[in-house]
């Protein structure tokens, strides 16, 4: 998390605004189509891995691996509409695809090591994926200016994935006993389509608002006060996503074993430490970005960041907001409450465009945090209601047992 702090602040002082929004762009595109060519496959096949003893866990894994293969055929080509549409330039295409394939790879990987309770092994994957390269490629930026490009990110990117990929293959191959050749069972293979289609829609609704939000920030403003919105935005989610590692992926799988073993008490105490964890470890990052963002921006000097610094609060609050919504959004995973998932995550986008129409402030910025703001408090609410009404209907369900 480090690491990704010193890409944004060090990214900040060394290019134009202009070229940082070209990057935010970049990684925001590159984010949502590992989405959509993963299909969301591994909500199912990791339900499946949990469930089922260590013997066979490489049933599963070739399973996945492929239905994705599948998926690829049929998904990857149709990526070049990003193109076709002038979304990005076509100059960055071989880039994208390149990232694209390696990025889904090695996240596959990191929620496979998750899975099989490896949690700091899948902590050493994801370090060498988003943050090693980096601790490499910025002091070489800045040392020697001739390499102060994108190309020059891209390509540490690309090798700091590709290094995450041999790893994951190492470590799970190591962990997966009986890896002999199983045969297809194309239902099983169907059987995860429908599961992962069905996560899917709500999935890019849930990803599209940390997307779209980027390419409405350059239509309200400009790539400049886009280059300034992806700076905030960046370190304000990178904050957050510290939570990921630090408590989601420990207490999660525990979570849904308990809830699947019918372990109630244990399931209850779970998810109040997971409660507990947010919500304290969110209100600590509120407090520490916004008091040191003054202070960054002071050595980034650049006036165009300090001119929206006040716009930070509003992210901030929609940052925090969004982490208290993994609450309920984890205990429903575990609780089979999908329909409650996809409804929150589908509604949340509307909210996010109706917001974006209603709402206009004094700048792009401050409009599409607000809109943030507000999908993300709709998310969580909806995602509340439907863990508290399954959660009752479990209770009158024993007790009329």
């Amino acid at each position: 998390m480090g690491s990704r702090f010193l890409l944004i602040f060090a990214l900040a002082k060394i290019f134009e605004p202009a070229q940082l929004g070209l990057f935010g762009l970049m990684m925001a595109t590159v984010s949502f189509s590992v989405l959509v060519i993963g299909a969301d496959y591994y909500t199912y096949s990791q339900r499946e891995l949990l469930a089922r003893p260590h013997e066979q866990w490489a049933f599963v894994i070739q399973h996945q691996i492929k239905a994705q293969l599948i998926l690829y055929g049929f998904l990857l080509p149709a990526q070049v509409l990003i193109f076709i549409f002038g979304l990005m330039d076509w100059q960055y295409d071989l880039w994208f695809f390149a990232l694209l394939v390696v990025e889904h790879i090695a996240q596959e990987m990191n929620r496979l090591l998750v899975a099989m309770h490896k949690q700091l092994l899948a902590s050493l994957v994801l370090f060498v994926r988003l943050g090693g390269w980096v601790i490499i490629v910025i002091p070489l930026m800045y040392v020697m200016p001739q390499y102060q490009s994108l190309e020059t990110l891209y390509t540490a990117w690309l090798i700091g994935g590709l290094l995450s990929v041999l790893l994951g293959f190492v470590l799970i191959k190591h962990t997966v006993p009986n890896w002999a050749w199983v045969k297809t069972d194309y239902s099983w293979l169907k059987k995860g389509y429908k599961v992962g289609l069905m996560f899917l829609v709500a999935t890019i609704c849930f990803k599209g608002l940390l997307t779209f939000d980027r390419y409405a920030v350059e239509a309200i403003s400009s790539i400049e006060v886009l280059g300034v919105y992806v700076f905030y935005i960046g370190v304000t989610m990178g904050a957050y996503s510290f939570l990921d590692p630090a408590v989601f992926s420990f207490l999660y799988p525990k979570m849904l074993q308990s809830y699947q073993g019918n372990d109630k008490k244990g399931y209850q105490k779970l998810f109040k430490e997971l409660a507990i964890s947010t919500i304290l470890i969110g209100a600590v990052m509120g407090v520490v970005i916004w008091g040191i963002m003054p202070h960054i921006i002071s050595w980034i000097d650049k006036p165009v960041y300090s001119q929206h610094l006040g716009d930070l609060r509003i992210l901030i609050a929609a940052g925090f907001i969004y982490a208290i919504g993994f609450i309920p959004h984890y205990a429903l995973y575990a609780m089979r409450g999908d329909e409650w998932i996809i409804s929150a995550h589908i509604s949340a986008l509307v909210v996010f465009f109706i917001a974006l129409l209603l709402i206009k402030l004094e700048n792009g910025i401050q409009s599409v945090a607000m809109a943030l703001l507000l999908a993300f408090s709709w998310m969580g609410l909806v995602k509340m209601i439907g863990y508290t009404q399954i959660k009752q209907r479990s209770v009158l369900l024993r007790d009329n047992i």
